[in-house]
């Protein structure tokens, strides 16, 4: 009987800790336009009020700064200091957002999920800038 509560003890206390372990990200849910799904999105901001949302359905992470310079580049960001190549594209309804895609969509999400911290490097015309954001 008491190897029966251990192991009870065991699966609560491991699926509690998965949980705390997924629980990095805030979420933020949405509705479909047809209400038919609810996709939930991952995103975290930081001291500057940027935002960033891991898109897991289209496979890219999505860069919010409200400000005046819309016109902006992101070619590098950091995973807990692993330099990653990226691609991005900004969205056109939506000046303040920006598209990061990468190529190896499926290794780069997972990083991106399991990490600690991210370094986005923005460069706006001829000036750089680097947003940092701590995921605990």
């Amino acid at each position: 009987m008491m190897h029966l509560f251990r192991l009870v003890v065991t699966i609560v206390l491991c699926g509690l800790a998965v949980q705390s372990a997924y629980a990095k990200w805030d979420e933020e849910r949405d509705i479909t336009t047809n209400g038919k799904d609810e996709l939930v999105y991952y995103y975290k901001t930081n001291d500057q009020g940027q935002k960033l949302v891991l898109d897991k359905y289209v496979k890219r992470l999505i860069f919010i700064r409200p400000d005046r310079l819309h016109k902006r580049t992101i070619r590098l960001i950091k995973v807990d200091g692993q330099a990653i190549e990226v691609i991005s594209d900004p969205f056109s309804h939506y000046p303040e957002q920006t598209a990061i895609v990468f190529e190896n969509k499926d290794e780069v999400l997972k990083k991106l999920f399991l990490a600690k911290k991210i370094e986005v490097f923005v460069r706006y015309n001829r000036d750089e800038a680097m947003s940092s954001f701590q995921i605990r």
